[in-house]
């Protein structure tokens, strides 16, 4: 990645040692058994990643009309972040906007970042952009951006079928096909050439982004609005509402109920309700903030809520999943941040939860409640689907910090999936990832705790092993990817309770995932299959040590993850 990007989100600093051992500060080479390729980082010769992060030019959760605000006397008025935060969202550490850019950027940012920028990067300045006036509201709003879902890439979890599976204990269930999303890391690399890891970290942080980025949007229009107008904003004990105003920026099928600013002693709190209606239908959308500012710019702590009602069976607003008993579902999401000079922490959480009017949804701390856990008798509005967390510390000039996303699909899964990602330079130019599983998402310390290599097939067995799948990255300058092939990857597995396959049997699966058995030559019931996962290399460490001892570590994120509250 091009070493002038000043910086993005979530970058992670790993170790810079040359060992191949688990000791502390050990490097993350591109093969464990060697020492690391040269750094490039160095090198700004190469173009910026092009990650499959969902934005196409015809993109509705992208928030741009394609007008070009680019020039200088557009920049925000840095004045207007003594009461909002300008520099807050959430987005992949790999994700660029090089379409956003061709959208209308600007042409000065182009030219001073390249031909793309970070998503981070580019969503800030707007966010900048429409806090100080100079982009309304009308041109950006996408109501979509709410309900856009995360998403798996392709190389992650394919559905994979299997015949003569070794674990199976009734010929009925012997032949069939694995599931979508259950097989984690499964081809090195993904249709648009980035190492799966990749892709995957853009696919799911796909919908946190948009989502994060248009609440923001949103709220900071109230701003504008209020000074455009001619308000002032209101003093300590007193608040202003700008609902009139924010209705009159026209935006379709959307209509404001509340829209309200409010001052308390140091703390801003912003609110805004609207109603979104679709064919004939209301949905309500709420979103909260409250932000404290510090001694200057550089400083400050706050909190972004928001609630989206959506419904299964209405096109373009269903939150999917099988566990609520109700069409009617709602989107609760937080997002927590803290920024000390340089240094920069969050923590966001995204669910779905059963039935609309909910109560309950968020904790003390305005978190997502982990524990706030769906029962069709107990608690029949409690979260049912899909919950994830999103952590991240970082240096905002080093670019160094820590990464990690946990997530679990359903609220009775037995454990959680966690992605831990670390790079060896700010440059991001190369680093590591490891894909594994967890405790149960209420438990979690956002650290991988094994691998579960049958989680849906015949004989499941969900007990953890000392694995992990383990995925070098290396940026190439020629493709405008990163390379996670052969030697970088620690990932192939046989989908048994072993995770191999003795040759014995009559067990074909689908390796290549091209839904065809026995169209590679690997494919064949008489060859072993030997797991080629990662694995500590001292016997006497856990999982999550020895990943840890790679310089991979969790974020230290504002309040606490789910294991200490």
């Amino acid at each position: 990645m091009k070493t002038y990007i000043p910086y993005i989100l979530m970058a992670l600093l790993a170790g810079c040692s040359s060992s191949d051992n688990d000791e502390p500060g050990n490097t993350n080479a591109q093969d464990q058994q060697q020492t690391p390729s040269d750094d490039s980082s160095n090198d700004d010769t190469g173009d910026n990643n092009n990650s499959a992060d969902g934005d196409s030019p015809d993109d509705t959760g992208s928030g741009d009309n394609g007008s070009d605000d680019g020039t200088d006397q557009n920049e925000p008025d840095d004045s207007r972040g003594a009461y909002f935060p300008r520099e807050v969202m959430a987005s992949s550490p790999f994700s660029d906007s090089s379409n956003e850019v061709e959208r209308g950027f600007g042409a000065r940012p182009a030219v001073e970042y390249g031909p793309s920028v970070p998503t981070y990067l580019w969503s800030t300045q707007r966010i900048g952009r429409i806090l100080n006036g100079t982009v309304p509201l009308l041109d950006v709003f996408r109501v979509q951006s709410f309900y856009r879902n995360s998403t798996n890439a392709s190389c992650f979890g394919p559905q994979v079928a299997y015949t003569g599976h070794p674990d199976a204990t009734d010929p009925a269930s012997a032949s069939g096909t694995l599931p979508g999303g259950d097989l984690g890391l499964w081809l090195e690399s993904d249709s648009d050439g980035n190492a799966c890891a990749v892709a995957q970290t853009n696919a799911l942080l796909s919908g946190l982004r948009d989502q994060s980025r248009m609440s923001l949007m949103t709220l900071a229009s109230m701003v504008s609005a209020a000074l455009d107008s001619g308000m002032s904003l209101p003093a300590d004990g007193s608040s202003i509402d700008v609902t009139g105003e924010m209705n009159a920026k026209g935006v379709s099928g959307v209509t404001f109920s509340t829209a309200a600013i409010t001052r308390s002693g140091s703390e801003w709190q912003y609110t805004i309700s609207l109603t979104y209606t679709v064919s004939g239908s209301d949905y309500d959308i709420s979103l909260s903030m409250a932000h404290t500012p510090g001694v200057d710019l550089m400083n400050y702590t706050g909190h972004l809520t928001y609630l989206v009602e959506g419904e299964q069976g209405v096109s373009g607003i269903e939150f999917p999943g099988g566990n609520c008993a109700q069409n009617e579902r709602t989107r609760a999401g937080s997002l927590a941040y803290e920024r000390a000079g340089d240094n920069m922490s969050l923590q966001a959480r995204v669910v779905t939860l059963c039935g609309h009017g909910n109560s309950g949804m968020f904790n003390t701390d305005n978190q997502v409640d982990v524990n706030n856990k769906y029962h069709n008798v107990d608690n029949p509005d409690g979260w049912s689907e899909n919950f994830s967390i999103f952590g991240a510390n970082f240096d905002l000039t080093t670019l160094a910090g820590q990464y990690a996303y946990v997530w679990q699909a359903g609220v009775n899964d037995s454990n959680s999936r966690i992605f831990n990602i670390g790079f060896n330079s700010p440059s991001l130019d190369n680093g590591e990832a490891h894909f594994g599983y967890g405790s149960k998402i209420e438990d979690t310390d956002g650290l991988i705790q094994g691998f579960i290599c049958n989680w849906a097939g015949p004989g499941n067995d969900h007990s953890m092993q000392a694995f992990s799948q383990r995925q070098f990255f290396q940026y190439d300058t020629a493709t405008a990817t990163y390379d996670g092939s052969g030697s970088k990857a620690n990932i192939e597995y046989a989908p048994t309770a072993s995770c191999s396959y003795d040759g014995t049997g009559s067990f074909v699966f689908d390796i290549d995932a091209s839904g065809v058995l026995g169209d590679i030559a690997q494919e064949d019931a008489t060859l072993a299959f030997s797991q080629d996962l990662w694995a500590p290399t001292d016997p006497s460490k856990t999982v999550a040590e020895s990943i840890t001892d790679r310089g991979l570590s969790v974020p230290s994120v504002p309040y606490t993850w789910p294991v200490d509250e």
